[in-house]
C-alpha cells in the first residue's frame, strides 16, 4: 500500500513538474513595416504575467515586459546585455493644439472571426496622427498587458523628451510617440495600426499555444543597466 501511495505521489510530481515547463500564453504574429523599408513578422507572446517580443526565434534578441514588476527588459545577445526601462508615472500636458480621439464601426469592413471591426483615430486637430482598426473587446486580458507595456515605454519617451529639438516636437510626435497612452488596446484586438512616422502593424495570425517558460526567463550572466531619463 506504502508502495502504491509512493508511486502515485511520483507520478503526479512528474506530471505537475512537466506542466511546470511550459506557460499557457496567447501569440499574435504582426507584420511590420517603416516607410522605407522591409516589413519583417514580429511574435508577441502574451500571459498574465509577461509579454515576449521578438522576430519569432526563441534564440533571438528579445523584449520582456514583467507584469507584475512593470518593467521592460531589453535583451541582447551579442552584448550579453540587459537594458531596464522602470515605471515612471507620467501624464498628459495641455496642448496648444486639440486632441480628439474617435471610435466608430467600420461599416463597410468585412468581419474577422465573425465579429464586426472598429476603427479608432486620435487626431491632433485635424490631423490624423494615429490610426486603428480593431475587433471590440476581443482577448480583453491580453489587451490590458499591452496597454500596461505602453505606459511603461511611453514613460521613458516622455522622461527623454528634452533630449529631442524642440523644433521637432510637432502635435503628431507629441501624441503619436511621446505621449502615446495606447488606449486603443483598452477597446479591442488592434488588427491594424498606423503611427505618424510612417510605421505600420498588421495582424498575420494568433493562436493559444503551451509556450516553455525559459523563454519569459532573463539569461543568466548578462550585465544589467537601467535606462537614463
Amino acid at each position: 500500500m506504502k508502495n502504491s501511495i509512493f508511486i502515485l505521489l511520483c507520478s503526479l510530481f512528474l506530471v505537475n513538474s512537466a506542466f511546470a515547463k511550459d506557460a499557457i500564453s496567447r501569440v499574435f504574429y504582426y507584420d511590420e513595416a517603416e516607410q522605407g523599408a522591409a516589413s519583417q513578422t514580429m511574435r508577441y507572446i502574451v500571459n498574465k504575467n509577461y509579454l515576449r517580443i521578438d522576430n519569432g526565434q526563441d534564440n533571438a534578441d528579445f523584449i520582456l515586459f514583467d507584469v507584475e514588476q512593470k518593467m521592460i527588459h531589453s535583451i541582447n545577445h551579442e552584448d550579453k546585455t540587459i537594458l531596464k526601462i522602470e515605471n515612471k508615472k507620467w501624464q498628459t500636458p495641455k496642448f496648444d493644439f486639440n486632441v480628439n480621439a474617435q471610435f466608430k464601426t467600420m461599416q463597410d469592413a468585412p468581419k474577422i472571426s465573425d465579429k464586426q471591426v472598429f476603427s479608432y483615430f486620435l487626431k491632433a486637430d485635424d490631423i490624423i496622427c494615429t490610426q486603428v482598426s480593431l475587433i471590440k473587446d476581443m482577448f480583453a486580458d491580453d489587451m490590458q498587458v499591452f496597454y500596461q507595456y505602453q505606459q511603461v515605454l511611453s514613460g521613458q519617451q516622455v522622461a527623454t523628451l528634452n533630449n529631442t529639438p524642440e523644433e521637432l516636437h510637432t502635435p503628431c510626435f507629441l501624441i503619436d510617440q511621446i505621449y502615446h497612452s495606447g488606449d486603443y488596446y483598452k477597446k479591442g484586438l488592434p488588427v491594424h495600426i498606423s503611427y505618424s512616422r510612417g510605421y505600420e502593424k498588421f495582424l498575420k495570425d494568433y493562436k493559444e499555444s503551451e509556450i516553455d517558460v525559459k523563454l519569459f526567463i532573463k539569461p543568466e550572466g548578462y550585465s544589467e543597466y537601467t535606462a537614463a531619463f
